[in-house]
C-alpha cells in the first residue's frame, strides 16, 4: 500500500525587505521576503515540491504580496548583496498600489503630490 499526498506546504525566509504599513492589519512593520513552496508527499515525506511561489509579508498578520520571479530574484540580489534598506518605503507602483484599481491609485497619488505640496 503506498500513501501519496499534496499540500505540504513549507515557508522559507530570505530576510528583511522593507518597512510598510499593512492593509490589513494597519500595522507599520519590517515586511520580509519569503518563498513559499507545495510540496508532493510520499509516506508523508516531502519528495518534490511542484508549485512555488515569491512573497513579501507583514510579519504582524501574516498577509502577503506575491511576486514575480524576477522581482524576488532582484530582492534577494539586494539582502544578499548587503544592500541594507529595512527603513526604505517601496517607490514601486506595484507594491504601493497593490490590490487598488487605477482610478484609485491615481488618486493615491494625487493625494501623495497634494501633501508633498503643502510640506
Amino acid at each position: 500500500m503506498i500513501i501519496f499526498g499534496w499540500g505540504k506546504v513549507t515557508k522559507k525566509i530570505i530576510g528583511s525587505v522593507f518597512q510598510r504599513t499593512c492593509n490589513y492589519c494597519n500595522t507599520t512593520d519590517i515586511w520580509k521576503l519569503y518563498m513559499i513552496r507545495t510540496w508532493f508527499t510520499l509516506f508523508f515525506i516531502p519528495i518534490i515540491p511542484y508549485k512555488t511561489k515569491y512573497v513579501i509579508g507583514c510579519p504582524k498578520c501574516g498577509s502577503y504580496i506575491e511576486l514575480t520571479e524576477e522581482q524576488f530574484e532582484k530582492m534577494k540580489s539586494d539582502i544578499v548583496g548587503g544592500v541594507d534598506k529595512p527603513n526604505m518605503n517601496p517607490s514601486e507602483d506595484f507594491l504601493r498600489y497593490q490590490g487598488k484599481n487605477g482610478t484609485q491609485a491615481n488618486f493615491l497619488k494625487h493625494m501623495e503630490e497634494h501633501k508633498n505640496k503643502q510640506l
